[in-house]
């Protein structure tokens, strides 16, 4: 146990004046954490392990709209947490900070799409691993640019994608940087071979003959839902995490909540039937931590306006906060189960 580290948040509030309201967090941030401004020199100064990034935009979006509120339910939904995970024994007290959002000008996208890629490329270069919360399916391409660029041509780059949609349009009514076409720009990076791409979802009539097509062109395995109904999602993971870890500099890991059965998951843009359970997604989350690291985190296309109390905004950040914990516990950083309140207290 750090003795220069306060554990009173651990435990329920204590009463007296230190008793705030756990749902009353003042400034809304990413599970409380602190505000830290978007700057490489304030990121390594702070010296959080993630730092949290909102993306709110929805100029890439093809189907509905509402994404780009996506950011701020997600923090709202972070407040229902406590940063002590007892299933794996750790706090993430302090790992995260919140940079705030990146300004999205509307008129503009061309100039929203470099804004995301630098405040990527700004995390990035203070050693520090992004977790960006959009905005519609295209922030990926920006995002996963920036990785690329980061990381340099001459080491390699691994993506998992979950979602119910491929996304490997090559052009959308002739445009090449929307949400239906992320997955193809990515694995048009310099340094993403297709053995080291994986994507874990797919189902349904809204993954067109092309996107089939382009997968076996370049190669890339895509493990739709029947085969996930049929091996069970253990399986699937633990060999889709292996592409993408193994042998590779960087990974890119993208969660679209459309990846999970509409049932479980309403609040997305185009919610699709037949997909993952919540159970399942918690298993992914256990299963990825347990690689200890992860580049880039991205969530996207979270449409609050379309969800019931808030029930996506809140599995997207239990699957984030899981992925954080399992990483924890794999690295060995544990609390001091020996720790009591009455070390706390006079």
């Amino acid at each position: 146990m750090n003795p220069a580290k306060s554990y009173a948040h651990l435990f329920s509030p204590l009463g007296g004046d230190d008793a705030d309201n756990y749902r009353a967090p003042g400034q809304l941030t990413f599970l409380r954490s602190e505000h830290v401004p978007l700057e490489t020199a304030a990121l390594k100064k702070h010296g959080a392990r993630f730092a949290f990034v909102g993306v709110p935009f929805d100029e890439g979006n093809v189907g509905k709209p509402g994404s780009e509120d996506g950011p701020r339910e997600f923090r709202i939904a972070s407040q229902e947490y406590l940063s002590y995970w007892f299933e794996f024994g750790v706090d993430l007290n302090g790992l995260a900070v919140d940079c705030g959002d990146v300004p999205m000008p509307k008129v503009n996208p061309d100039t929203a799409r470099a804004k995301i890629y630098k405040a990527v490329k700004t995390v990035l270069e203070a050693g520090v691993t992004p977790i960006i919360v959009g905005g519609d399916r295209s922030i990926s391409i920006q995002a996963a640019r920036a990785l690329s660029d980061h990381i340099g041509s001459k080491k390699a780059m691994g993506c998992l994608h979950f979602g119910a949609h491929l996304d490997l349009a090559d052009s959308w009514a002739g445009e090449k940087l929307l949400s239906t076409c992320a997955f193809a720009r990515i694995t048009e990076l310099p340094n993403v071979s297709s053995k080291h791409v994986a994507h874990i979802g797919a189902r349904n009539s809204m993954n067109p003959k092309d996107y089939i097509d382009l997968a076996k062109e370049r190669n890339i395995r895509f493990y739709p839902m029947f085969e996930v109904f049929e091996r069970g999602i253990d399986a699937v993971t633990e060999e889709a995490a292996e592409k993408v870890w193994k042998s590779t500099d960087a990974q890119y890991l993208s969660f679209n909540f459309n990846v999970m059965d509409a049932s479980a998951s309403p609040g997305v843009t185009a919610a699709e039937p037949g997909g993952l359970e919540s159970r399942e997604m918690i298993r992914v989350a256990d299963i990825i931590g347990k690689r200890k690291s992860v580049s880039v985190i991205d969530v996207t296309e979270l449409a609050p306006v379309y969800d019931v109390s808030g029930t996506t905004s809140r599995l997207a950040v239990c699957t984030i906060l899981r992925l954080m914990a399992a990483m924890a516990r794999a690295r060995n950083e544990l609390v001091d189960q020996k720790l009591r309140r009455s070390d706390l207290v006079s």
